[in-house]
């Protein structure tokens, strides 16, 4: 991954225009506050049952500037980013217990799940650049790769059973890591039995990153991010500035075939996958220094 970016960094810097009069470096650093949009989870009655909410996190990267004239510039940035999102669920969904004798036991009541989604990109933006005074212009375009996916949370389900026993509150604590496959957890000492429908079901305290019963496959989240970058930023002296940027990303970040419908089973009782586009946006505020 890190020869790829450095490639990429060097072919960008050497399809820069010949004519350019000079070509400076600098940095910038500073906070996040990220989110993923996209369509929510709604239930029969048009109800919604997710959220997405910004969470925070930080920004580290260099740049190189090329300049043509005392007004306009090109950029091409390299640049950690922490995205992601503060996740939640709270309403109707299902669960599915795994029984001693390898079997399953369905029940549906209501989950309200607490998330937070720790996406990290290496990230590379390309803007054109307009100094007007201590006043700079910047929009281009940030292709990303994805450097670690992770999450943690906690997941709270009560109901009933089909077999009509009623199912009493139960928390299990949320450990994603989104590049690994394991689908969960169980420990000898991490489980707690319970007598469902007149099976003893398992119910795990710690789960693994994907949906139970999902098997092993691809990652939830790609690898490869794209969109749009805009920004706004005012110099203190020559070289020393703050900077706010909006990043918003054009590509659908999670794979369908990952992206699991929490509210309910279909008839046979086999997954609902969501073919919707889930997108980064991203807000930053720097501070930065170019040479």
């Amino acid at each position: 991954m890190r020869r790829i970016s450095l490639l990429i960094a060097f072919a960008l810097l050497g399809l820069l225009p010949l004519q350019a009069q000079k070509i400076s470096a600098g940095f910038r650093a500073g906070l996040n506050f990220a989110t993923i949009s996209g369509p929510l989870e709604m239930d029969d009655n048009g109800s919604g049952l997710e959220e997405f909410s910004y969470k925070s996190g930080f920004h580290l990267g260099g740049m190189v500037n090329v300049k043509f004239n005392d007004v306009f510039s090109l950029r091409a940035e390299l640049a950690y980013s922490q995205k992601g999102t503060e996740y939640n669920y709270l309403g109707t969904s299902y669960w599915i217990f795994d029984a001693a004798n390898e079997s399953n036991v369905y029940a549906t009541g209501t989950r309200n799940t607490t998330l937070t989604v720790n996406n990290s990109y290496l990230d590379f933006p390309i803007t054109a650049v307009a100094r007007l005074g201590r006043v700079e212009l910047s929009g281009g375009f940030n292709f990303g790769i994805l450097a670690t996916s992770r999450a943690a949370g906690e997941l709270t389900f009560s109901g009933l059973s089909e077999g009509g026993t009623a199912i009493d509150p139960f928390t299990i604590a949320l450990e994603f890591n989104y590049f690994r496959q394991s689908l969960q957890r169980i420990d000898v000492d991490e489980v707690e039995i319970r007598r469902v429908d007149g099976q003893d079901v398992i119910i795990p305290k710690v789960l693994g990153a994907y949906p139970q019963d999902l098997g092993e496959g691809e990652r939830l989240y790609r690898t490869i991010d794209f969109g749009l970058v805009g920004g706004l930023s005012f110099y203190l002296n020559q070289g020393l500035f703050l900077g706010l940027r909006v990043n918003y990303g054009l590509a659908d970040v999670t794979k369908s075939g990952r992206d699991a419908s929490r509210y309910k089973l279909d008839a046979d009782k086999k997954f609902i996958f969501r073919n919707d586009d889930d997108r980064n946006l991203n807000l930053q505020a720097s501070i930065g220094f170019n040479f």
